[in-house]
Protein backbone atom coordinates (compact mmCIF):
# COMPACT_ATOMS: atom_id res chain seq x y z
CA UNK A 1 0.00 0.00 0.00
CA UNK A 2 0.98 3.65 0.04
CA UNK A 3 2.68 5.64 2.74
CA UNK A 4 -0.38 7.36 4.16
CA UNK A 5 -1.28 6.56 7.77
CA UNK A 6 -3.17 3.32 8.27
CA UNK A 7 -6.20 3.51 10.51
CA UNK A 8 -5.09 3.02 14.10
CA UNK A 9 -6.59 2.43 17.51
CA UNK A 10 -6.43 -1.36 17.35
CA UNK A 11 -9.33 -1.65 14.93
CA UNK A 12 -9.83 -5.10 13.47
CA UNK A 13 -12.24 -3.79 10.84
CA UNK A 14 -10.95 -3.43 7.31
CA UNK A 15 -10.84 -0.42 5.01
CA UNK A 16 -11.40 -1.83 1.52
CA UNK A 17 -11.25 0.32 -1.61
CA UNK A 18 -12.61 -0.82 -4.98
CA UNK A 19 -11.30 0.88 -8.13
CA UNK A 20 -12.05 0.41 -11.80
CA UNK A 21 -13.00 2.35 -14.90
CA UNK A 22 -16.39 2.28 -16.59
CA UNK A 23 -17.91 -1.12 -17.41
CA UNK A 24 -15.67 -3.11 -15.06
CA UNK A 25 -18.50 -3.88 -12.62
CA UNK A 26 -17.13 -1.67 -9.85
CA UNK A 27 -20.40 -0.28 -8.52
CA UNK A 28 -22.01 -3.73 -8.56
CA UNK A 29 -19.10 -5.24 -6.63
CA UNK A 30 -19.10 -2.45 -4.05
CA UNK A 31 -22.77 -3.06 -3.29
CA UNK A 32 -22.46 -6.85 -3.21
CA UNK A 33 -19.31 -6.75 -1.10
CA UNK A 34 -20.80 -4.35 1.43
CA UNK A 35 -23.83 -6.63 1.79
CA UNK A 36 -21.71 -9.77 2.09
CA UNK A 37 -19.41 -8.28 4.75
CA UNK A 38 -22.14 -6.30 6.51
CA UNK A 39 -19.88 -3.33 5.87
CA UNK A 40 -20.56 0.37 5.60
CA UNK A 41 -20.69 1.37 1.93
CA UNK A 42 -19.05 4.72 1.15
CA UNK A 43 -17.98 6.56 -1.97
CA UNK A 44 -15.44 9.18 -2.96
CA UNK A 45 -16.32 11.95 -3.47
CA UNK A 46 -18.86 11.54 -0.66
CA UNK A 47 -22.53 12.27 -1.28
CA UNK A 48 -22.15 15.44 0.78
CA UNK A 49 -19.80 16.80 -1.90
CA UNK A 50 -22.09 16.08 -4.86
CA UNK A 51 -23.18 19.68 -5.46
CA UNK A 52 -19.60 20.96 -5.28
CA UNK A 53 -18.47 18.19 -7.60
CA UNK A 54 -20.81 19.38 -10.35
CA UNK A 55 -19.24 22.83 -10.12
CA UNK A 56 -15.59 21.77 -9.91
CA UNK A 57 -15.89 19.23 -12.72
CA UNK A 58 -16.40 22.26 -14.99
CA UNK A 59 -13.27 24.01 -13.67
CA UNK A 60 -9.66 23.77 -14.78
CA UNK A 61 -7.29 21.00 -13.68
CA UNK A 62 -5.84 22.86 -10.67
CA UNK A 63 -9.21 23.67 -9.11
CA UNK A 64 -10.69 20.29 -10.02
CA UNK A 65 -7.84 18.29 -8.51
CA UNK A 66 -7.84 20.47 -5.38
CA UNK A 67 -11.51 19.65 -4.91
CA UNK A 68 -10.91 15.93 -5.34
CA UNK A 69 -8.05 16.03 -2.83
CA UNK A 70 -10.35 17.74 -0.33
CA UNK A 71 -13.10 15.20 -1.01
CA UNK A 72 -10.62 12.42 -0.22
CA UNK A 73 -10.01 13.97 3.19
CA UNK A 74 -13.76 14.03 3.84
CA UNK A 75 -14.08 10.41 2.67
CA UNK A 76 -11.13 9.37 4.84
CA UNK A 77 -12.71 10.95 7.91
CA UNK A 78 -16.02 9.21 7.21
CA UNK A 79 -14.19 5.90 6.81
CA UNK A 80 -12.42 6.34 10.14
CA UNK A 81 -15.72 6.97 11.90
CA UNK A 82 -17.29 3.90 10.31
CA UNK A 83 -14.32 1.61 11.03
CA UNK A 84 -15.10 1.84 14.72
CA UNK A 85 -18.19 -0.26 14.05
CA UNK A 86 -17.71 -2.27 10.86
CA UNK A 87 -15.67 -2.91 7.75
CA UNK A 88 -15.78 -0.15 5.14
CA UNK A 89 -16.12 -0.73 1.40
CA UNK A 90 -15.40 2.46 -0.54
CA UNK A 91 -16.21 3.13 -4.19
CA UNK A 92 -13.08 4.99 -5.41
CA UNK A 93 -10.56 6.91 -3.35
CA UNK A 94 -7.24 8.78 -3.67
CA UNK A 95 -6.09 6.15 -6.15
CA UNK A 96 -8.62 7.50 -8.68
CA UNK A 97 -7.67 11.11 -7.95
CA UNK A 98 -4.03 10.28 -8.63
CA UNK A 99 -4.71 8.00 -11.61
CA UNK A 100 -6.85 10.54 -13.44
CA UNK A 101 -4.07 13.13 -13.53
CA UNK A 102 -3.23 11.39 -16.82
CA UNK A 103 -6.20 13.31 -18.23
CA UNK A 104 -4.55 16.65 -17.43
CA UNK A 105 -1.37 17.06 -19.46
CA UNK A 106 1.43 18.50 -17.36
CA UNK A 107 -0.47 18.42 -14.05
CA UNK A 108 1.23 16.71 -11.12
CA UNK A 109 0.26 16.28 -7.47
CA UNK A 110 2.79 17.08 -4.76
CA UNK A 111 2.41 13.47 -3.58
CA UNK A 112 4.45 10.87 -5.50
CA UNK A 113 2.37 8.51 -7.61
CA UNK A 114 1.75 5.33 -5.64
CA UNK A 115 1.64 7.09 -2.27
CA UNK A 116 -1.18 8.60 -0.21
CA UNK A 117 -1.23 12.16 1.14
CA UNK A 118 -0.30 12.32 4.83
CA UNK A 119 -3.70 13.70 5.81
CA UNK A 120 -5.69 10.66 4.65
CA UNK A 121 -5.69 7.00 5.66
CA UNK A 122 -4.37 4.36 3.29
CA UNK A 123 -6.73 1.44 2.69
CA UNK A 124 -6.00 -2.00 4.09
CA UNK A 125 -6.97 -3.65 0.81
CA UNK A 126 -7.06 -2.07 -2.65
CA UNK A 127 -8.77 -3.96 -5.47
CA UNK A 128 -8.65 -2.83 -9.10
CA UNK A 129 -11.18 -4.25 -11.56
CA UNK A 130 -10.18 -4.45 -15.21
CA UNK A 131 -11.93 -5.54 -18.39
CA UNK A 132 -10.70 -6.25 -21.92
CA UNK A 133 -11.72 -3.91 -24.72
CA UNK A 134 -14.19 -6.27 -26.42
CA UNK A 135 -16.11 -6.86 -23.21
CA UNK A 136 -15.94 -3.19 -22.25
CA UNK A 137 -17.56 -2.15 -25.52
CA UNK A 138 -20.20 -4.87 -25.17
CA UNK A 139 -21.07 -3.78 -21.63
CA UNK A 140 -21.09 -0.09 -22.53
CA UNK A 141 -23.57 -0.73 -25.34
CA UNK A 142 -25.98 -2.08 -22.77
CA UNK A 143 -25.61 0.50 -20.02
CA UNK A 144 -25.65 3.91 -21.67
CA UNK A 145 -23.36 6.78 -20.72
CA UNK A 146 -20.11 6.50 -18.73
CA UNK A 147 -20.26 7.56 -15.09
CA UNK A 148 -18.27 10.79 -15.53
CA UNK A 149 -17.19 13.22 -18.23
CA UNK A 150 -13.61 12.01 -17.78
CA UNK A 151 -14.65 8.42 -18.44
CA UNK A 152 -16.52 9.57 -21.53
CA UNK A 153 -13.21 10.98 -22.81
CA UNK A 154 -11.38 7.79 -21.90
CA UNK A 155 -13.90 5.74 -23.85
CA UNK A 156 -12.65 7.51 -27.00
CA UNK A 157 -8.94 7.71 -26.12
CA UNK A 158 -7.39 4.30 -25.49
CA UNK A 159 -3.92 5.78 -24.95
CA UNK A 160 -5.15 8.00 -22.11
CA UNK A 161 -7.12 5.06 -20.76
CA UNK A 162 -3.93 3.00 -20.58
CA UNK A 163 -2.11 5.86 -18.84
CA UNK A 164 -4.84 6.00 -16.20
CA UNK A 165 -4.60 2.22 -15.69
CA UNK A 166 -0.81 2.45 -15.41
CA UNK A 167 -1.25 5.11 -12.72
CA UNK A 168 -3.56 2.78 -10.80
CA UNK A 169 -0.92 0.05 -10.98
CA UNK A 170 1.57 2.31 -9.18
CA UNK A 171 -0.44 1.61 -6.01
CA UNK A 172 0.13 -2.16 -6.31
CA UNK A 173 -3.56 -3.10 -6.22
CA UNK A 174 -4.97 -6.61 -6.21
CA UNK A 175 -6.29 -7.01 -9.76
CA UNK A 176 -9.42 -8.84 -10.84
CA UNK A 177 -9.95 -9.21 -14.60
CA UNK A 178 -13.74 -9.18 -14.87
CA UNK A 179 -13.82 -9.77 -18.64
CA UNK A 180 -15.24 -13.30 -18.47
CA UNK A 181 -16.70 -13.27 -14.96
CA UNK A 182 -20.29 -12.72 -13.87
CA UNK A 183 -20.98 -10.46 -10.85
CA UNK A 184 -21.10 -13.38 -8.40
CA UNK A 185 -17.74 -14.66 -9.64
CA UNK A 186 -16.24 -11.19 -9.25
CA UNK A 187 -17.58 -11.11 -5.70
CA UNK A 188 -16.00 -14.48 -4.91
CA UNK A 189 -12.67 -13.33 -6.33
CA UNK A 190 -12.80 -10.20 -4.17
CA UNK A 191 -13.72 -12.18 -1.05
CA UNK A 192 -10.80 -14.52 -1.70
CA UNK A 193 -8.43 -11.54 -1.89
CA UNK A 194 -9.83 -10.15 1.35
CA UNK A 195 -9.51 -13.49 3.14
CA UNK A 196 -5.90 -13.88 2.02
CA UNK A 197 -4.95 -10.36 3.07
CA UNK A 198 -6.76 -9.96 6.39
Amino acid sequence: MGLGSKHGGGNVNRFIVIEGLDATGKSTLVEKLANELNANQLQCPPMSCTEMRVHFDRCGPLQRRAFYRFSNLVASEKAQESLQFSDVVMDRYWTSTAAFTAMDDGFEHDVPLGEYPPEISAPDILILLTVDEDNRLLRMSGRGQPETAEEAKLAQDLQKRQQVLDNYLAFNPHIIDTSNLNPDQVLEAALDIIRRNS
